[in-house]
Parts: structure tokens; C-alpha cells; sequence
């Protein structure tokens, strides 16, 4: 029952994990819209550890999942959430264990949703940047062979404004 509990405790820890992950992507979609790239950076590292620490839980989840089973006379390399909650036991704690599991798929739904979003703003600002650096540089004429072409070279910085 001890197991259980750690188990329990795992999920709540990555419940949380999950929900500042969510909360840092609707900060990075503000900072997208605002193009503040300093706070951005932020953000991202921010991120970044975030995600580190859901990895440590994941594998200590994984970990608890593994001992649980094996305790309870099953074999086998992994094992998910809604298999352990199917084994025979307390009811209570397959309702905690379902209830913890559905929040987790929701949460997880959401970042994924704000991540394929805030990946379109991204995209966007890159095409209006490609979009106003070929504005400015100049173009070239076409290449030709011959006595009468000229040797170029094109630079960002030859553009006449």
C-alpha cells in the first residue's frame, strides 16, 4: 500500500509539473504576440527545466509502476497506469488512479494544442521577416555568359533605402 501512495504522490507532483508547463505556454504565446524575444528566452529556459523535471518523474513513475507489479506477481519490462489500475484491489485507489490519469491525458491535450498554436505564430513571424528581408535586398539581374557579364556579389548591406 506504501507503493500505492508513492505512486499516488508521483502523479500529483506531475500533475503540477504538467499544469506550469501549461501555464509557461500561454506566457510564450503572449511574448509571441508581443515579439518580446527577451522575455521569450525566459520563458523557453523556464521551460526547459520544466521538462527536465517531468522526465525524473516520469522515470520514477515508471519505476513505481515496475515494483508495484512485480509485488503483485506480474512480469514484464513496462507497464501503464490503466493496467495497474485494472489489477484487482482497492476500488477507492482505482478511482484515484483513473481520476489522476484522465487529468494528466487533459493537461497533456492542452500544452499539445497550445504548443501546435503558438508553433503557427512562429511560423507566421518567420515568413513576415523573410518577407520584408527580401524587400530589401536588392535583386540581381539574371546571369549571363559572356564577354559582357560581370562577376557580383550579393550582400545584405548593398541595398539602397
Amino acid at each position: 500500500m506504501e507503493d500505492v501512495k508513492n505512486l499516488i504522490e508521483n502523479l500529483e507532483q506531475m500533475i503540477d509539473a504538467h499544469k506550469r508547463m501549461l501555464d509557461l505556454a500561454k506566457d510564450k504565446r503572449t511574448l509571441l504576440v508581443a515579439g518580446d524575444s527577451d522575455g521569450l528566452r525566459e520563458v523557453v529556459y523556464r521551460e526547459s527545466s520544466c521538462v527536465d523535471e517531468i522526465q525524473k518523474l516520469e522515470q520514477h513513475r515508471k519505476q513505481l509502476v515496475q515494483e508495484i507489479m512485480v509485488n503483485k506477481g506480474h512480469s514484464g519490462q513496462s507497464f501503464s497506469l490503466e493496467e495497474l489500475s485494472n489489477l484487482k484491489g482497492s476500488p477507492f485507489v482505482k478511482t484515484i488512479l483513473q481520476s489522476i490519469a484522465k487529468q494528466l491525458h487533459g493537461l497533456i491535450q492542452e500544452i499539445t494544442h497550445l504548443n501546435e498554436s503558438n508553433q503557427q505564430l512562429i511560423q507566421a513571424s518567420l515568413s513576415y521577416v523573410q518577407y520584408s528581408m527580401g524587400m530589401l535586398v536588392k535583386k540581381e539581374p539574371a546571369i549571363g555568359y559572356g564577354p559582357n557579364a560581370k562577376n557580383r556579389y550579393s550582400s545584405m548591406l548593398d541595398a539602397k533605402i
